[in-house]
């Protein structure tokens, strides 16, 4: 059973794009303490998955009953596109290119007021476009482009 559990917290943990820590400093507990329930070393106490459900935002009987989205990307992959719409680089795979794009005309003004150099290469598309988006790569994806968007352009010097 800390196996399932340990297995669904991480599942879910990384389709948030959290990391060990962050959901830990979220939930309350030591980061040590995640580290081991995702690897079944450890049982979860009720008062510990009622911290990581809401850390997680999601309730506890999902956290307990729910397998976590999937997403086709690795976590490398969406870094790369991500990092690609910031920098206004175009060297990505076809499939990723499209994700990029409908993600960079959701952005593009942030990119804008960032002085982000895809600012220029960004288009301003319709909400059709990141729709498309959702429905070839999955909400979960979409969500962590975004995510990691806002990290990169908070590495832009100023």
């Amino acid at each position: 059973m800390a196996n399932l559990i340990g297995r669904r917290v991480g599942g879910w943990r990384k389709s948030r794009g959290l990391s060990q820590s962050a959901l830990a400093t979220r939930a309350g507990i030591p980061q040590a303490a995640v580290s081991s329930i995702e690897l079944g070393r450890r049982d979860c106490s009720l008062r510990t998955v009622y911290r990581l459900a809401l850390a997680l935002d999601i309730t506890p009987g999902t956290l307990l009953d729910a397998d976590p989205p999937w997403s086709p990307l690795t976590r490398h992959e969406v870094d790369a596109v991500s990092r690609a719409i910031v920098s206004g680089r175009r060297d990505l795979p076809q499939a990723h290119r499209r994700l990029a794009d409908a993600c960079a005309g959701s952005v593009r003004p942030t990119l804008e007021a960032c002085g982000a150099p895809g600012a220029r290469r960004a288009r301003l598309r319709g909400f059709r476009s990141l729709l498309a988006a959702e429905r070839e790569f999955g909400l979960p994806t979409v969500k962590l482009v975004l995510g990691r968007i806002e990290k990169h352009i908070g590495g832009l010097p100023r």
